[in-house]
């Protein structure tokens, strides 16, 4: 049996989290006896609104796309919107896969890597689309907390609390980007701490060679960061983007609210409700928040689904997560058979060039072997050189013919 490799590990192990915490919810509504309703609910719910939690899904995909490929074209840099979509939903299955989402944006600058995209630039728009979506996400979910407070008053101290936590969280990260935008030295002390760690351990062989690599990525990092400095309006405009991307996903839950037949709450009611359970989860170290989003969402929607928690936090999860793996999934195999076909082609045209550069050789050979020279001698029709010198014995052997017919 073939030993997993140390990704393919990571990747079960992960997968094992995911659908134990599944199993663990599913498991816990059964024993309080509200499984069985919980399916029941979802088979009655009003499919008009399913299809708009749907929609809800996709009008936040599109916005995210949208925020790399616009990026992309203000860097002057070729993407077609499909290319930019397959890539947007590659970083989203992989950062739901692994803790804390570390592994969507190494994985988003590989795949743009293999599409001609320079790293650094890949990079900086990475960086400028994370940070528009936690400056929008922060600047919403605080207006919504501080202008509609109303809406928590059924929740209780230690989910505000919470809340707070997961605010000064994400604060951090934003300064933390702004940080490194703007300073070189901290971004080549990172870099140098990262090959000099990966020398330790043996990854990195080549240290001069992956500091030059690196150096010159930094270049373009900072260039294409500098120039959305100085250009405002371009920067504002991602961070509109990212404001509809978020509110597209923070809509599904009002979607699941209608869709099961609820009527009390309002979609700011809902939608802040919403906002604070994703920032207060958001920096959960296990893959897509496992756990603190089914818990998180017992404690913010608990008084919004009081009969129907177990059904409303399914089809919520289903419809802001689950979805993502499915079609995010879909587009790593499409990913994978595209590079497959690019190998192919790459050995296929290095085996021409070789097979073309072998006939050509051979019919060089071929040609000037069969075609003489214009400085070769003459040849006689008993095939001697009619310029070859005479050597002395043949030289002798002529006089002494010579002298006998005399």
């Amino acid at each position: 049996m073939k030993k997993l490799s140390k990704q393919g590990r990571s990747n079960l192990l992960n997968g094992l989290v995911i659908l134990f915490t599944l199993g663990l919810v599913l498991y816990l509504s059964a024993q309080g006896g509200d499984l069985g309703s919980a399916f029941q609910s979802m088979a009655s719910a009003r499919i008009e609104w399913i299809l708009l939690a749907m929609g809800s899904w996709c009008f936040f995909m599109v916005f995210e796309t949208l925020g790399l490929h616009v990026f992309f074209r203000q860097q002057k840099i070729k993407i077609k919107f499909g290319t930019s979509m397959l890539v947007t939903l590659i970083g989203s299955f992989y950062s739901s896969v692994t803790p804390a989402a570390t592994g969507g944006q190494p994985m988003q600058v590989f795949s743009l890597k293999k599409r001609n995209v320079p790293t650094g630039i890949s990079t900086s728009g990475l960086a400028v689309k994370f940070f528009t979506f936690q400056t929008a996400l922060l600047t919403i979910g605080g207006c919504l907390w501080l202008f509609n407070s109303q809406a928590l008053a059924p929740v209780g101290s230690e989910a505000i609390a919470w809340a707070g936590t997961g605010f000064f969280l994400n604060s951090l990260t934003v300064v933390a980007v702004i940080l490194l935008a703007i300073n070189k030295n901290i971004v080549r002390w990172i870099i140098t701490l990262a090959i000099q760690l990966g020398k330790v351990l043996h990854i990195v062989k080549d240290v001069p060679k992956l500091a030059s690599k690196a150096d010159a990525a930094m270049q373009d990092f900072h260039a294409s960061v500098y120039m959305l400095t100085h250009h405002p309006f371009r920067l504002f405009k991602l961070y509109l983007l990212s404001c509809m991307q978020v509110l597209g996903l923070m809509s599904v839950s009002y979607c699941i609210y209608k869709a099961l037949g609820n009527t009390g709450a309002s979609y700011l009611d809902v939608l802040t409700c919403q906002f604070l359970l994703y920032i207060a989860a958001s920096f959960t170290p296990l893959p897509g928040a496992s756990g603190a989003q089914e818990g998180g969402f017992l404690l913010f929607f608990g008084h919004l689904f009081p009969s129907q928690t177990v059904a409303a936090m399914l089809l919520w999860r289903f419809f802001t997560y689950y979805i993502t793996l499915i079609i995010g999934f879909s587009a790593v195999m499409i990913d994978g058979t595209y590079n497959m076909r690019k190998i192919k082609k790459q050995k296929a045209s290095r085996l021409t060039d070789t097979n073309t550069s072998e006939e050509f050789h051979i019919e060089y050979r071929e040609e000037f072997a069969e075609t003489p020279s214009v400085n070769d001698p003459p040849i006689t029709e008993e095939g001697e050189d009619a310029h070859a010198p005479e050597t002395p014995e043949a030289s002798g052997t002529a006089d002494a013919a010579a002298a006998g017919e005399q």
